[in-house]
Order: structure tokens, then sequence, then C-alpha cells
């Protein structure tokens, strides 16, 4: 019994040990660092190998279309600046106002994502977001080296 603790005591250590030595490495988006801190959030980190996106915006644009694209350069340059690539994304949630006119926009999505390499994907219609002008909102988590 007394060996159980002290094995189940050595792995918690351990794991405690490994998850301090874990770096996280944050990417603003350049020129939004006021935003991000004023809002209280990071556009990326990278802990290990996973790449976490917060959900990305366009606060610039009011169609739907102008977002998208917007959105879609943000995370490219994002993924860049950790050296990973369209191919690195394994999952992307989309959030918007209105399904219909994204689906309309189905062809911009299928662009981003060379040689038509998927990611998983959930598309979800909600009423609102952050700013009331917007009409998309994509977070994405990649694995890279």
């Amino acid at each position: 019994m007394k060996a159980s603790y002290l094995l189940i005591g050595s792995i918690l250590l351990a794991q405690l040990s490994f998850s301090q030595q874990v770096e996280r490495k944050v990417y603003h988006i350049p020129g939004h660092e006021n935003v991000e801190n004023g809002i209280g959030y990071s556009h990326a980190i990278k802990v290990g190998k996973t790449l976490f996106i917060a959900g990305t915006v366009d606060g610039q644009h009011d169609d739907m279309e102008a977002q998208i694209k917007t959105i879609y350069k943000y995370v490219e340059d994002t993924l860049k600046h950790y050296g990973a690539s369209t191919a690195d994304i394994v999952k992307e949630n989309i959030y918007t106002t209105d399904l219909d006119e994204f689906k309309k926009n189905m062809g911009l999505r299928k662009s981003f994502y060379k040689e038509g390499k998927f990611p998983t994907s959930t598309w979800v219609q909600v009423e609102r977001l952050f700013i009331p002008k917007l009409k998309v909102e994509i977070e994405l988590i990649a694995v890279v080296e």
C-alpha cells in the first residue's frame, strides 16, 4: 500500500515537473496587442506541439466575404509565425451569425486549405458575436513541430 502511494506521488511529481517545463509561446496579431490585452486574451499560444488559435475576427469590414478573407489572412500569418501551414490544422470551429451566408462563401474557406486537406470542423450559427457587426469568428487548433 505504501509503495502504491509512493508510485502515485512520483507520477504526480513528474507530471508537475513536466508541465512547468513546457513553454507557452504566445503570439499577438501585429497592431492588435492593445485590443487583445484590453479584452484579456492572446491570439495564439503554442504549448508543446499544439497551437491554439483564438476565435479570429475582422472588425474592419461589414460584409461576410471580406471578414472571411481577413480572418484567414490573420490565421495564415499566425501559422507562418510558428513555421506551420494550413496542412497542420486539425480542428476548426466556425461561429457565424448567418450560416446560409457563410455557405455562399464556401469557396473562400476551401481555397484556404491547400490540396483539399481539410481539418475536422464544427459550424455553429449564433445570435451574436463579441462586436455586433461581426458576422463570423473562426478558431483553430494545429499540431506543429
